[in-house]
């Protein structure tokens, strides 16, 4: 019984070929990546410099590619094209008062993921990422961290793990 169980087991798993539990089939010749300095289009200070780093950061952690200063088997490049903080909820204080509870970071950035080994483009998009704060407890910085979040999921979503 014990050997008809590991010759069924052997032959289930041969005839399935081979699953990754990655998230990712990112194509097998992309091992590296670089992710150049993003631009910014936008008036906000630093926030191609801030998105770099962070994507960066998360790249790393999720172990599906190595990043490489120069030349990756793929590229990530994005520009900042606009940032907004603008008021999101809206309450009355009396005559023609009112006060504004919560406020809403956006910020919006043209990204495109290379094959850099086939010279195509595997990705290439606009990303809008969303960061509501309470103005009363938080910061526009609050906002800000929580678009940038927002975008970088999507980076990641858009281009490595949607593979």
């Amino acid at each position: 019984m014990k050997k008809l169980f590991s010759a069924g087991l052997i032959s289930i798993l041969c005839s399935c070929g081979i699953y990754t539990f990655s998230g990712s089939t990112l194509p097998s010749h992309l091992k590296t990546v670089d992710i150049p300095l993003f631009g910014n289009s936008s008036l906000q200070a630093n926030v191609g410099e801030d998105l770099t780093d962070s994507l960066a950061k998360r790249v790393l952690t999720t172990n599906l590619m190595r990043i490489v200063p120069t030349n990756g088997d793929a590229s990530i490049t994005g520009n900042v094209t606009g940032y907004n903080n603008t008021p999101r909820s809206y309450g009355s204080a009396g005559v023609r008062q009112v006060n504004i509870s919560e406020y809403e970071v956006d910020i919006t950035v043209e990204v495109q993921f290379n094959d850099n080994k086939k010279n195509i483009s595997l990705y290439k998009g606009s990303i809008t990422g969303k960061g509501v704060y309470d103005f009363s407890k938080e910061t526009e910085e609050t906002g800000r961290k929580k678009a940038e979040s927002d975008i970088i999921d999507q980076i990641l979503q858009n281009s490595l793990q949607s593979w």
